[in-house]
């Protein structure tokens, strides 16, 4: 008898990070203010602006080839406020991970008060990870 599992090669997103920007020099990246919660912008108009870093891992089986990859905002009723362009990324194994940033501009004009948005990384159309953060109205003091 057998007691080995066959693993049909899992992949993960082992990193979904929310910051105020970024930066790339020689092939590396830097994030800038890594978020824990959004605030609402002082200026009159201005909507919310951050990016998204995800990162896809996957186990020693993954196969190669081409996968596609994309990151959606939604509300807390699920619906999709923006999302990003389909990003093609390659897995082989446990060798390679993959990376993808998205820029999200959240328009002013939408009703966000103090709730929270849902930030998710699909690869193939298949929700990897989520995280939610809250909006904050910012105030002066």
């Amino acid at each position: 008898m057998d007691n080995e599992r066959t693993c049909e090669g899992v992949v993960e997103c082992t990193a979904l990070v929310l910051a105020e920007s970024c930066s790339e020099l020689d092939g590396r990246l830097t994030l800038f203010g890594i978020l824990d919660e959004l605030r609402t912008s002082e200026v009159e108009g201005e909507g919310l602006s951050f990016v998204v870093y995800a990162k896809f891992e996957g186990c020693e089986h993954a196969d190669g080839g081409e996968r596609r990859a994309r990151i959606l905002t939604t509300d807390e009723e699920g619906e999709v406020l923006e999302e990003s362009v389909e990003y093609s990324v390659w897995l082989s194994g446990e060798e390679s991970p993959a990376t993808i940033v998205a820029a999200f501009d959240i328009p002013a004009d939408l009703e966000l008060e103090e709730t929270l948005l849902w930030v998710e990384a699909e690869l193939d159309d298949e929700t990897l990870a989520q995280t939610a953060i809250p909006l904050r109205e910012r105030y002066n003091v």
